[in-house]
């Protein structure tokens, strides 16, 4: 049975001008999404902004400016940290992202039936751990397949990442948030994979992970009723494919160039977290078909240059970090697409660099901060356009 090979790169000598380089093709894409999604959160927010009235009506503007501030410093730092303090710091990344999973069990805000946010004292502000245990995760994995170049031999060495992964999956679960939870198990087992480990035990960590996602959805009825509204396609307008209907009217209603900015009727309460996880919707139904298909190639775009970026890492370390990164944010960006046009069970997934949440948007640039790190340093020849 074949199995993808893993990535192996030799250790090569940068010369110095090859580290002052930033990577324009990654760069670039990254901040038409960022510059988007401040547009259309501002759009998607009138509504919830007007409806109380104690809020100013750029409410949403001025926290999502902030969030895109912050996360823009926080991906410039990233990309000229050494990496080699990162990867000596991911145990303790990895014990501290574990320990604020754990902790917002107990002392977490609850949003829409989730316990997932912990509020920060002195501060209006909330935070999302299970957005930062993706990063976390990815560089932890990256240090660990950085082990094995030839790839993972037996269930024992496969067995700390894979136990790893099953722990942080768990405790997002149980928040319960069986949709961030999934999510990360697919972009991690896809990113495992590509790292060394072998197919059996793949589909071994992936049976688990059904069973377990198989006894949420039945101690929590409407994660059932999500999965049974998209499997069987009845009562699709109910609760269970509520959401579901209302994506589709809006994108459908949208045509191929929308109803214009600003337009949207849906976002005015029939689309559920139109900021967060209806953000798609919404712009198909202002922007319409053309918005949302360029908002596809500019992840496509991203997606191609992370794993072209890999193969021309200077180590194995780098190389398979420059993957995790780019999995991570593929696979979010393709399940939130996926559950806009009916093609997956409702999910709480926000679309990276997109919808509203500082949270979701900082980590997302702080991974691209750790790809654009590791383009900077990418030996050979340079692919394509780059900044000195």
């Amino acid at each position: 049975m074949s199995v993808a090979r893993p990535i192996q790169v030799p250790q090569a000598q940068l010369a110095p001008e090859e580290r002052r380089r930033t990577d324009l093709v990654v760069l670039v894409p990254t901040l038409v999404l960022v510059a988007l999604g401040i547009a259309m959160v501002v759009s998607a927010g009138i509504p919830l902004a007007a409806a109380d009235e104690s809020e100013d009506i750029d409410f949403y503007l001025k926290r999502e400016l902030l969030f895109a501030a912050l996360g823009l410093a926080m991906m410039w730092a990233v990309m000229r940290a050494p990496l080699d303090a990162v990867r000596d710091g991911a145990g303790v990344l990895l014990a501290a992202a574990v320990g604020l999973l754990i902790l917002v069990l107990f002392v977490g805000v609850e949003v829409n039936g989730a316990r997932s946010w912990l509020p920060i004292p002195f501060t209006p502000f909330r935070f999302q751990p299970s957005e930062m245990a993706k990063i976390v995760l990815v560089i932890a994995a990256a240090r660990y397949f950085a082990k094995f170049p030839a790839g993972v031999p037996t269930w024992r060495r496969a067995l700390p990442p894979f136990a790893t992964l099953g722990v942080v999956a768990a405790l997002v679960a149980v928040e319960p948030d069986l949709g961030t939870a999934a999510v990360l198990v697919a972009a991690m087992l896809v990113y495992f994979h590509i790292a060394g480990a072998k197919l059996r035990h793949l589909i071994g960590a992936g049976l688990l992970g059904l069973s377990f996602a198989a006894a949420m959805a039945y101690c929590h009825p409407y994660q059932l009723a999500r999965m049974k509204a998209f499997l069987f396609r009845t009562e699709l307008a109910s609760s269970g494919g509520y959401h579901t209907t209302q994506s589709l009217i809006a994108m459908g209603s949208g045509g191929m160039f929308g109803r214009g900015y600003c337009g949207s009727v849906e976002k005015y309460f029939y689309l559920p977290a139109a900021i967060h996880d209806s953000i798609l919707a919404v712009i198909g139904e202002e922007l319409g078909f053309a918005a949302t298909a360029a908002i596809l190639v500019l992840f496509g775009i991203l997606t191609w240059r992370g794993m072209a970026i890999a193969a021309r890492a200077p180590d194995r370390f780098s190389g398979l970090l420059a993957v995790g990164v780019t999995c991570m944010l593929a696979v979010q960006a393709l399940v939130h697409v996926a559950v806009a046009t009916d093609c997956a069970p409702a999910t709480g997934m926000p679309l990276p660099f997109v919808s509203y949440g500082g949270s979701s948007l900082v980590f997302s640039l702080i991974g691209v901060g750790l790809l654009l790190n590791v383009a900077r340093k990418q030996r050979g020849r340079p692919i394509g356009r780059e900044a000195p």
